[in-house]
Formats: C-alpha cells, structure tokens, sequence
C-alpha cells in the first residue's frame, strides 16, 4: 500500500502535461535497513561473486546456529535512502536518473515489529562447513570453487548472508504522492512528465509473522592460511548497492 499526497516533485513544479506513466520494481532493492529480501533468501546463504564479469553464483547454505548473537526488541522501523531501483523496459536513462532521485528523497519503508538478527564467528562457520562437506565426501573444493577462488588474483570473492531484519508487515510510504502515484518533471524529454506508479509494490515477501524482510551481507577474500587451510579476509567497501545490483542478475 502506499499513502499521501499528489504533487509534481523533481526539478520542477510542473502543470498540465502529458503524462509517461513508469512501474518501478523494489526487487532486491538496496535500503538503509539493508537490502529487500525479494528471493527469500536465508541467512547462511553463500554466493561466489565473480568480479571479472560481475556476476553472483549461488553455492549453498551454511548453518548458523540458532539463536543469533544478537537480536533486537521488535518496534517500529523505518527503512529509507531506497536505490537500487529497477523500471520497466524502455525508459530512458534521463527519466531513471530522476525517478530514482524521487524515490530516494520521497519514499520510504515502514517496518512493524521489525528486529534485527545477526551473527558472529562467520567464517569459523564457513571453514567448519568445509570440513563437513569434506568428511562426507563432496568435492567442495571444485563445487566452490575453492581451489580457484585462493589463487591470487583470481577476481573470486564470496558474498554471504550474515545478518537478516525481520518483521510482521512492511508498507511503503509516499510523500506528495496520491492514489500510488508520484509524478516528476522528465529530464531531457519534450515538456512531458513522468509518473511513477507505486501501487503494484506490495512488497509481498515482507507479509507475515516475522518474514525476512532485509539482508545484510558479509564479502570475504579466499586464501591459503599458514597450516594450509583455506581462511578468509573480510572485504570492506562493499556498498549494499552493489550487492543489490549483483542479485538482480541472479
């Protein structure tokens, strides 16, 4: 659902013109409370991210234990500065600039009940997870990649599920819009406008007795420890954008 107000946002107040209506898609969209859990993914959740070709591939999920380290007091949550947004096809590279300037500065994500869970020790979790798919006798090595990813220089990280926001229900909310719909100036297009059309988000994967409704995510650099072992080197300087992006073309 989406509540408030019509108005012309953007670059201008606009009148009446010719109006382009657009559907934005939240998919895996990249949030202040994390990254919106569109694919229902699960904490654990291993991907190696190859950062030649900028592309994920998912492996499988390590076990976390449960309870996590820390959770917080369910209340109320509001996620905002949302990017990472995704339109339909054929608008313009002009009027996706400024429909996502308009969703980041009018738009924004009211969580009930909402917690966040995260966990430590994270890749102490991994390197047991390999001992035990070793000692039952896969070949984790080749089935991650393994042996590829610790060479230098190889451009293979991982990127795993380390921390999830769940909660009851998750809405958006609008400012200056009405009836769903926001409505900008269009960049770059001849004296016509653009609305943006908020009200067939849902955000479905977000309904429901504590539903995981945001991610938060760890990016680890494989090596060769000294007793031989494989070990890990937490990456920083990985936005949620980023990642965002890369789910997306999952």
């Amino acid at each position: 659902m989406v509540r408030n107000a019509l108005i012309c946002v953007g670059f201008a107040l606009v009148g009446c013109q010719s109006t382009t209506t657009i559907t934005p898609s939240f998919e895996y969209a990249s949030t202040s409370l994390g990254v919106y859990n569109s694919g229902l993914l699960n904490v654990g959740q291993l991907f190696v991210w190859d950062r030649k070709d900028n592309t994920l591939t998912r492996l499988d999920e390590v076990p976390f234990p449960s309870p996590p380290a820390s959770t917080t007091e369910p209340t109320t949550l509001t996620a905002s500065n949302i990017s990472s947004v995704s339109f339909s096809a054929g608008v313009s590279a002009a009027v996706k600039a400024g429909a996502s300037a308009a969703i980041r500065d009018n738009v924004s994500i009211e969580v009930q009940r909402g917690s966040r869970e995260e966990y430590n020790s994270t890749i102490t979790l991994i390197s047991n997870e390999i001992i035990r798919k070793r000692n039952a006798g896969e070949d984790v090595d080749r089935n991650w990649l393994l042996s590829r990813a610790a060479k230098e220089n190889s451009g293979l990280d991982y990127v795993m599920v380390r921390g999830v926001v769940k909660s009851d229900k998750a809405e958006l909310i609008a400012r200056n819009a009405v009836n769903g719909k926001l409505e900008i100036s269009a960049p770059g297009e001849k004296g016509g406008n653009v609305s943006i059309d908020l009200s067939k988000e849902s955000l479905a994967s977000c309904v429901g007795d504590r539903s995981p409704c945001f991610l938060s995510f760890q990016v680890l650099d494989p090596y060769i420890n000294a007793k031989g072992n494989y070990d890990f080197e937490p990456v920083r300087g990985v936005s949620n954008s980023q990642i965002a992006n890369l789910l997306k073309r999952l």
